[in-house]
């Protein structure tokens, strides 16, 4: 069959059927003894109490009338489910920990009353909806406040003398209290001999980081400082480049047929961009934070050729190059940064390009693994830039060193410190991978295996991570000499203008990043949800897919994400695959049906897997580091339902869990069939939703294509000569002004 490009079509507003939902929760009454659970939760209140009394000295909030503890609600409940208990109650929710407990703040005099409540309790039963949920009352000072990271190495053999922390308040208080809470512990930081480093900073979110070095035996006086949240180590960002003798580029002018007006623009967040001068007027501007001295522009140059040309090796040797996006150079990577001047490097560059640039490519990361119960600072905030100026970041899943200690690749893979690091793990992100191109003696990773040196998933809370993966150099490691072969995968261009080998996830990242680009030029409107939408709709995996297993799949996410990205699936359907496409918003007390068409000449076909049918739903929930594990505020479940004989629909079951998770900001699955009915299938849309304070429609764009297998029908004319479908290059999206 001709795979002839044809336009993707728009499912307009006549092909859905929009439902109003009925919301219902009852709670599940529980067969406990009030007087033994009230007298427990009791001698828990003056725990906590005495708890309070004996840290005095070192709480900031003593002198605030403010007390902070932790409860925790029985196996099954839900923080999220008990507004009434905690509104009743006179407990405030500051921050979720996990989906049943939370840190809580009550005045003085409101905990006295809830420690009379409960006494009540325990003696008549009065307040059993309420109280029976509770599984008790717990003090939130100690160890528990510090990283994963932290603890190890406060318990290491020889734990150093020093600590550069991060000291993050808690979330929610008012802004006296803050003020006054920042100067405590700044006397705090100088009594006890340590040093500030930088002024307080201020989350997305309005809560205050302060960054401070500290005395390893000082540690304990802000373990129990109720008004400090969470302690972790400070993460430092850096951009490094190996350089080699190499094959000189200066040459290299931009083809002249190309209007690079034309081309969609790419924010480079890296060392700064030196590219030769006949490829200069790709650079739209070449910007430095004023809190930057500037990079060397080393990293940054290889990572913004590979933006503009992908592997350009594919182009030479000719000396006219044609590119695939402009650039914008912002350089704001100068050494080893920490994550609070980072942040604000990015807040600023992103608040200075946003209205002409919505992709910004960031390849560089923490040396530690996450942890996975948190969200990262650097996570979040690039979550919170996202959904505040509607820009999509592209991110490296970060590389690690345990091809140097490890003899083959599995084992690297076990190691825990293999894991992805931040700020991989922002949910709204892409986060690229690293795959090998080709085979090397003495590298430990073969062709389309995972590189030796790319890190790998689960991300935040268990899901999946990279998004995408991409080829990239490899590295070879014998007695102890390190080096990266040169391929097509490995070679970019660097600042002194010369082909130059390089391995890193840092380097296949932009490859994600300008097919994004390519993609996001061809959208109406530029609609970045789309976009992303059929970017990892049409992602090509990398592995066998006959025959897998659940978790086997789900692992194959963790080293390869969705695949490989596909720029020409994503950007045209052709005359055997038919490509809908549709955005719109849901909200918790709506559904959406929608209708698509399976033609007549793919139903008459006689096989076994004729027709494959497959469903990507991206969405754009809030999201709030303040609930824990409960991070995403929403998502929408996507189910397919087919035609019967008699015109009604039944559900398709589908054959894996993996790529449907609860909380995630994509669904996606795809469904083979051998005998079924033509005319209007439908995609069930609904949105599920976590802290309701009010109705918020939530952004979704759906993707679904319909294939004939054999790749020899022209299933698209069918459809197209229906009149219902619109080629999408003749709509206008609507602009959505919840992103």
């Amino acid at each position: 069959m001709n795979n002839e490009r044809k336009e993707h079509l728009w499912i307009p507003d006549e092909e859905v059927i929009k439902l109003d939902k009925t919301l219902t929760a009852r709670p599940t009454p529980r067969n406990i003894s009030f007087a033994e659970h009230g007298q427990k939760l009791s001698h828990s209140l003056q725990e906590i109490k005495k708890v309070m009394e004996n840290i005095s000295e070192d709480n900031s909030l003593a002198d605030s009338n403010l007390m902070i503890f932790k409860v925790e609600l029985s196996e099954g409940e839900k923080i999220k489910d008990k507004k009434e208990l905690f509104i009743s109650t006179g407990m405030q929710v500051k921050t979720v920990k996990s989906e049943n407990k939370a840190v809580i703040a009550t005045t003085k005099t409101q905990f006295q009353l809830l420690k009379s409540r409960i006494d009540n309790y325990a003696q008549s039963g009065s307040g059993k909806t309420y109280f029976d949920y509770i599984a008790d009352f717990k003090p939130y000072i100690g160890s528990e406040k510090n990283s994963s990271a932290l603890q190890r190495t406060t318990c290491a053999e020889k734990v150093p003398l020093t600590l550069d922390v991060q000291l993050m308040l808690l979330p929610n208080l008012d802004a006296d209290i803050y003020e006054n809470v920042i100067e405590k512990i700044l006397n705090k930081i100088h009594s006890f001999k340590g040093e500030l480093k930088d002024e307080p900073y201020i989350l997305s979110d309005n809560t205050p980081v302060i960054r401070a070095v500290i005395p390893s035996s000082s540690l304990l006086h802000y373990e129990n400082d109720t008004a400090i949240y969470r302690i972790e180590e400070t993460d430092f960002f850096s951009a490094d480049a190996a350089s080699v003798n190499a094959i000189d580029l200066n040459d290299l002018e931009l083809d002249e047929n190309i209007q690079i007006e034309n081309l969609a623009v790419v924010t480079i967040l890296d060392s700064g961009v030196n590219f030769p001068d006949g490829l200069a007027p790709l650079i739209l501007h070449h910007w430095k934070d004023v809190l930057s001295g500037g990079g060397d522009t080393e990293h940054g140059t290889k990572v913004a050729s590979r933006v503009a040309f992908k592997y350009i090796c594919d182009q030479l040797p000719t000396t006219k190059v044609t590119p695939r996006t402009r650039i914008i150079d912002c350089n704001i990577l100068d050494g080893s940064v920490p994550v609070n001047i980072f942040v604000k490097r990015i807040q600023n560059a992103v608040e200075t390009f946003a209205d002409i640039s919505k992709i910004y490519n960031l390849s560089a990361n923490s040396n530690s693994p996450i942890e996975g119960d948190e969200m990262s600072i650097l996570g979040y905030e690039l979550d919170a830039l996202q959904l505040k100026k509607n820009v999509q970041f592209i991110v490296s899943s970060g590389n690690h060193q345990l091809w140097s200690v490890e003899s083959n690749l599995e084992d690297i893979l076990d190691d825990d410190d293999s894991r992805i690091s931040a700020p991989a793990d922002s949910m709204l992100s892409i986060i690229v991978g690293a795959t090998s191109g080709e085979t090397h003696p003495n590298s430990l990773s073969s062709a389309n295996e995972i590189t030796s040196y790319s890190r790998r998933g689960p991300g935040f809370n268990g899901f999946s991570k990279p998004d995408l993966t991409a080829y990239g150099g490899s590295i070879t490691y014998v007695a102890g000499s390190v080096s990266v072969p040169e391929d097509k995968y490995s070679l970019l261009l660097d600042k002194n203008g010369k082909l130059t080998p390089d391995a890193g996830t840092s380097f296949t990242a932009p490859i994600v990043a300008g097919d994004f680009a390519e993609i996001l030029n061809i959208i109406p409107n530029q609609d970045i949800l789309l976009a992303k939408a059929l970017l990892y709709h049409n992602a090509i995996p990398v592995w066998d897919e006959e025959n897998i297993t659940d978790e086997e799949l789900a692992f194959a996410h963790n080293l390869y994400g969705r695949g490989m990205s596909n720029v020409d699936g994503s950007k045209y359907s052709s005359l055997s695959k038919v490509t809908f496409v549709r955005t719109g918003s849901l909200n918790r007390i709506t559904k959406e049906r929608v209708k698509i068409y399976m033609p007549e000449i793919l139903a008459a076909q006689v096989g076994r897997n004729v027709a494959k049918v497959s469903v990507t739903c991206m969405s754009m929930p809030p999201v709030d580091r303040t609930k824990g594990t409960e991070y995403l505020g929403a998502y929408v479940r996507a189910s397919l339902k087919k035609s019967r004989s008699d015109g009604k629909l039944i559900p398709v079951q589908q054959n894996y869990k993996e790529g449907r998770q609860k909380w995630d900001v994509c669904h996606h699955f795809s469904k083979l069939f051998s005998k079924f009915e033509a005319g209007d299938w439908q995609v069930w849309l609904e949105l599920f939703s976590r802290w309701e304070e009010e109705n918020i429609d939530v952004p979704y764009a759906l993707v679904v294509t319909i294939e004939d297998v054999s790749n020899t029908l022209d299933i698209y004319s069918e459809v197209e000569a229906l009149n219902r479908y619109k080629a999408i290059n003749t709509i206008r999206l609507r602009y959505n002004t919840q992103i």
